[in-house]
C-alpha cells in the first residue's frame, strides 16, 4: 500500500480544500427571494422527482435544475428578476408555470400545479412510453428503457438503442467505437466474455436507463480508446413494497434459461433494493485455424491446420443488494453488495495437420481438452451525498472495494498419429491456471454552480490493484509452471468548467493521473516497472442554431492501459499448436480524439469522428519450434480511425418507432512486428443497424432488427462482410403489469466470423462458428403499483475494465 501513503496528504488536503469550499457562501450567490410549489397527477397524487427547471422570462435561459422532493415539493432561491417554470417528467406532458417576478426578500408561492400523464392514440392504435426516450445532452445520449425487453437480458436490448451494436459473439461498439461497460457509474473489471456472461444475467426490467458516452468528460476516468455504455439500475418504487419477476428460455443448438425477481422496498427513512438474476447457456463455438509459416524473403515454409470443436456451457448467478439511508432531507448514505458467481464448462478437441513447404503431411495429431473454470467477483461500496443547499452545491464520496477470482482447471491429452494414422504417443497434461485480483478505490466530487448557468466540478480519486496469476502443470518437467504478480496505482485530480446558455453550452476539462506499477515473474525473477504522469484535457460545445437544429464538438485525450492479462505472460493453451499469452512490455496507447456532430429534433445526427493512437494495441502470432505458434498484444507505431455516421432515432408514427445507424470507416496502421513492417491505409467500410418496433395494437407489437457489415480492415486483421436478421413480438396484458416477448435471433443463420491475420512472419486464416441462430422466449410481471416516487441513481465511482480473463 505505500503507493497510496505517498499521495495521502496531498489528497486530504484536497479533500479538506472541497469541504471548506462547500461551506463558504459566495456572495454573488446570495438568494434575493424564493420561490416554491408542489406537483400532483391527475389523482391529486403527490408526483415526486419531477425534472424542475428555472428560467429566465426575457430568454428562457435555463438558471438553475433540481428534481422535487419525494413528496412533490420543490424550491429556488433565485436573485431579483422575472421567471418561469418548467417541469418534465418521462411519460408526463411537459408543463410550464406563469411567469413571475421575484423581488428582494419576496417569497413566490406558486401553490399545487397539476402534470398530465402523456398518451398519444390513432384510431385504436395506442402507444404510451413503452419505448426508448432520448435525451440529448452535450456530452451523452440517455436512453429510458420504459420497460423495453419484457425482462430480456440487457444485453439482448443493447441493440435497440442508438448507434449501439450487438454482433452475435457478443462483442459491443457504440458510433463503431470499443466500449467499457459501467454499471450504476462504475466501470465493470471483466473480459470481454465475462463481461457478455454478466450482461446475459442482468435483466431489462431492472434497468432505469443507460446512458452512451461517445466522448467521456474529465469526471470519468482517462482510461479507454473507446466510448463508455453506462447501465443505470432501477432505485425508483413508490413508497412500500414493490418489484418485477421474470424468467424465459430459449432454444437454438441447445437449451437456454434466465430467470430473476427484482424487489424493492421503500420507507419514510430508506430504501432496500434486492435483485436476484439467473442465467444457463449451452452452446458450441468452433474454429478452423489455418496457419501459413512465411520466412524472411517471404516465402511460405510450412502450414499447420487446427480444427477445433467445442461445447459450452455457462451457468450464471448475480445477486445484488442496495441500502439507502436517508440521514436527513439533503443526505443519502448508500451501501451495496454485489456478488456473482459464474461456472463455465468446456469439452472440445482438436484436429491438427502440418505440412512442410511442398505440401506433404508432416504430422498429425489430436487434442482433447475438457475445463471446469469458477468465476466469482464481489463489489461492494459506501456512498455518501450531501446536496449543500438548493442552489446545487453537492459534495458525493465513494469508497470501493472489488474482488474477483478465476480458477481453471484443464485436463489436455495430445495424441500424436504417424503418417499411417496409427497412435504413437499419449501425452496427458493437468493444469490449473488461476487469475486473481483485488481493487480498492477512494473518489470524491464536488459540484458548484456559478451564477448565469455555469457550473464548476472537481474530484480527486486514488485505486490500488493487486492481480496474481498462477500456472500448475502436473508434468514436473514442463517449463510453463509460474508465478507472475503485478501491483498498480492509480492517482487523479480533475476539474471541470461547465457554461449552459439558451443557445451555447460548453464544458471545459481537464484530468490528470499518476500511474506507477511493477510486475515479477517469479521462475526466472524478471521484473518490470513504470511510473509516469498524463494529463487529460478535454472539451465539449454545443450550439442550437433554432429548437430543432444543433451543432456540437468534443475533443479529448485518453489512455488505453494494457489489461492486466494483456501483462500477463503465462502462456495459455487453445490447443496443442495455438497458444496465448500477455506481453509485460506492452505500453499504454495515448489517445487523441475529435468528434463533430449536428442534430436535427434531437432525432437525426450526422457526424464526423477522428481518433489518432500512439503506440496501438495490435494482436499478432509469433511463430515457436515445430509449427506452434503464440499469440500477444504489442504496440504499432500508431493507428488511425476515421468515420462518418448519421443515426436516426424517433417516434415516426404513432405506431412505429426506428433506431437506425450508418457508419462508414476507414482505419490505418503502422507498426514492425517479427522483423517485418506492417502498415497499411485500410479499406473503406460501411455498417448499418436498424431496429423498427410497430405497433399492432394497444397491447401488441412487433420488431425487427437489421445488420450489415462489409468487409473490413482492422490493422493486422481484415474480417469478412456479414449479415443477419432478428425479428420478435410482444404482448403485454394485465393492464400492462405483464408482458411476453418472443424473439427470432439470426433467422437465416446468415452471421459469419471470418477473418484473415498477417503478423508477417505467420499469415492465418480464422473461421468461427458459433451458435447464432435461435428463438427466445422471455416473460415478465410487475407488481406493487405503478412506479410513482423515484429516487435520484447515486452510481459514480469507475473502476478499471481492464482484468482481461478470457475463457476458451
Amino acid at each position: 500500500m505505500r503507493f497510496l501513503t505517498a499521495k495521502c496528504s496531498g489528497y486530504l488536503c484536497f479533500l479538506y480544500l472541497i469541504l471548506l469550499l462547500s461551506s463558504v457562501p459566495i456572495k454573488a450567490q446570495l438568494a434575493a427571494g424564493k420561490v416554491t410549489g408542489k406537483l400532483v397527477d391527475e389523482n391529486t397524487q403527490a408526483l415526486p422527482f419531477v425534472q424542475v427547471s428555472l428560467k429566465r422570462s426575457t430568454d428562457s435561459t435555463l438558471v438553475k435544475t433540481l428534481l422535487a422532493d419525494d413528496k412533490g415539493h420543490f424550491a429556488f432561491e433565485p436573485t431579483i428578476g422575472k421567471y418561469f417554470i418548467e417541469f418534465k417528467m418521462m411519460g408526463y406532458i411537459e408543463t410550464y408555470s406563469k411567469v413571475f417576478n421575484i423581488l428582494a426578500g419576496q417569497t413566490e408561492l406558486l401553490g399545487t400545479i397539476e402534470i398530465k400523464l402523456a398518451t398519444t392514440q390513432l384510431a385504436q392504435i395506442h402507444v404510451s412510453a413503452v419505448l426508448p426516450f432520448v435525451e440529448r445532452r452535450a456530452d451523452k445520449l440517455i436512453v429510458n428503457l420504459n420497460g423495453l425487453g419484457s425482462g430480456a437480458p440487457i444485453m439482448e436490448v443493447m441493440n435497440q438503442l442508438p448507434g449501439v451494436t450487438v454482433t452475435p459473439d457478443d462483442r459491443i461498439s457504440l458510433n463503431g467505437k470499443s466500449v467499457q461497460i459501467y454499471i450504476d457509474g462504475k466501470a465493470t473489471t471483466f473480459s470481454s466474455e465475462a463481461l457478455a456472461s454478466l450482461l446475459k444475467g442482468i435483466s431489462s426490467s431492472s434497468i432505469q436507463k443507460v446512458e452512451l458516452i461517445a466522448q467521456p468528460s474529465a469526471r470519468y476516468d482517462a482510461a479507454g480508446n473507446g466510448a463508455i455504455i453506462n447501465i443505470i439500475r432501477k432505485r425508483n418504487y413508490k413508497a412500500g413494497l414493490n418489484g418485477n419477476i421474470y424468467g424465459g428460455g430459449g432454444k437454438g443448438e441447445f437449451g437456454k434459461a434466465n430467470a430473476g425477481i427484482n424487489l424493492n422496498y421503500k420507507g419514510a427513512a430508506y430504501n432496500i433494493l434486492l435483485n436476484l438474476d439467473y442465467n444457463y447457456n449451452k452452446y458450441f463455438y468452433n474454429n478452423l485455424i489455418n496457419s501459413t509459416f512465411i520466412n524472411t524473403g517471404s516465402v511460405a515454409i510450412g502450414q499447420s491446420v487446427s480444427d477445433i470443436q467445442s461445447i459450452r456451457t455457462t451457468t450464471n448467478y448475480t445477486p445484488n443488494l442496495g441500502l439507502d439511508l436517508y440521514l436527513s432531507k439533503r443526505t443519502t448514505l448508500s451501501a451495496s453488495v454485489k456478488p456473482g458467481f459464474q461456472f463455465f464448462d468446456r469439452e472440445g478437441a482438436a484436429h491438427i495437420v502440418n505440412t512442410d513447404q511442398a505440401n506433404l503431411i508432416t504430422s498429425r495429431s489430436k487434442f482433447l481438452s475438457e475445463a471446469d473454470i469458477r468465476s466469482t467477483n464481489l463489489s461492494s461500496g459506501l456512498r455518501l451525498q450531501h446536496q449543500i443547499d438548493t442552489l446545487g452545491r453537492d459534495l458525493s464520496i465513494d469508497l470501493d472495494y472489488y474482488h474477483y477470482g478465476n480458477f481453471n482447471d484443464q485436463d489436455n491429452r495430445t495424441i500424436n498419429f504417424d503418417l499411417n494414422l496409427n497412435p504413437i504417443a499419449n501425452l496427458p497434461s493437468v493444469v490449473a491456471q488461476d487469475r486473481v485480483f483485488d481493487v480498492y478505490a477512494f473518489k470524491a466530487d464536488y459540484i458548484h454552480p456559478l451564477k448565469k448557468g455555469k457550473q464548476l466540478e472537481m474530484g480527486m480519486k486514488t485505486s490500488y490493484v493487486s492481480a496474481d496469476n498462477s500456472n500448475f502443470y502436473s508434468d514436473v518437467k514442463s517449463q510453463q509452471t509460474d508465478l507472475f504478480s503485478y501491483k498498480e496505482s492509480i492517482s487523479a485530480l480533475y476539474l471541470t468548467y461547465a457554461s449552459t446558455g439558451k443557445k451555447f453550452s460548453y464544458q471545459l476539462g481537464l484530468r490528470g493521473e499518476y500511474t506507477f506499477g511493477e510486475g515479477i515473474q517469479q521462475v526466472n525473477k524478471e521484473k518490470f516497472r513504470r511510473s509516469y504522469f498524463q494529463p487529460f484535457p478535454s472539451l465539449h460545445l454545443d450550439y442550437k442554431f433554432t429548437k430543432n437544429h444543433s451543432l456540437s464538438l468534443g475533443l479529448n485525450k485518453r489512455i488505453e492501459r494494457p489489461s492486466y492479462e494483456s501483462l500477463n505472460p503465462l502462456v495459455r493453451i487453445i490447443s496443442a499448436n495455438n497458444l496465448q499469452q500477455g506481453n509485460p512490455e506492452l505500453q499504454p496507447v495515448i489517445a487523441y480524439n475529435a468528434e463533430l456532430w449536428y442534430g436535427y429534433q434531437n432525432a437525426f445526427f450526422l457526424g464526423v469522428t477522428y481518433n489518432y493512437g500512439l503506440d496501438d494495441f495490435t494482436s499478432i502470432s509469433v511463430p515457436l519450434a515445430n509449427q506452434i505458434t503464440t499469440t500477444l498484444p504489442g504496440n504499432a507505431d500508431y493507428a488511425r480511425y476515421a468515420t462518418i455516421q448519421a443515426m436516426y432515432g424517433k417516434q415516426v408514427l404513432p405506431w412505429l418507432y426506428t433506431s437506425s445507424n450508418l457508419i462508414v470507416s476507414r482505419r490505418s496502421f503502422k507498426g514492425e512486428f517479427n522483423g517485418f513492417l506492417l502498415q497499411n491505409n485500410g479499406i473503406t467500410a460501411f455498417s448499418a443497424t436498424s431496429y423498427n418496433s410497430f405497433s399492432l395494437s394497444k397491447n401488441l407489437s412487433f420488431m425487427v432488427l437489421l445488420n450489415y457489415r462489409s468487409k473490413s480492415m482492422e490493422r493486422t486483421i481484415t474480417n469478412k462482410a456479414y449479415a443477419y436478421v432478428t425479428a420478435g413480438v410482444r404482448q403485454q396484458f394485465l393492464k400492462k403489469r405483464a408482458s411476453a416477448q418472443l424473439n427470432f435471433m439470426d433467422i437465416f443463420k446468415s452471421y459469419r466470423n471470418s477473418y484473415k491475420q498477417n503478423s508477417g512472419t505467420v499469415q492465418q486464416l480464422w473461421r468461427n462458428q458459433f451458435e447464432t441462430r435461435m428463438v427466445k422466449l422471455n416473460l415478465s410481471y410487475s407488481f406493487g403499483g405503478a412506479i410513482k416516487n423515484t429516487k435520484k441513481n447515486n452510481g459514480a465511482e469507475e473502476e478499471k475494465n481492464r482484468s482481461g480473463v478470457v475463457e476458451n
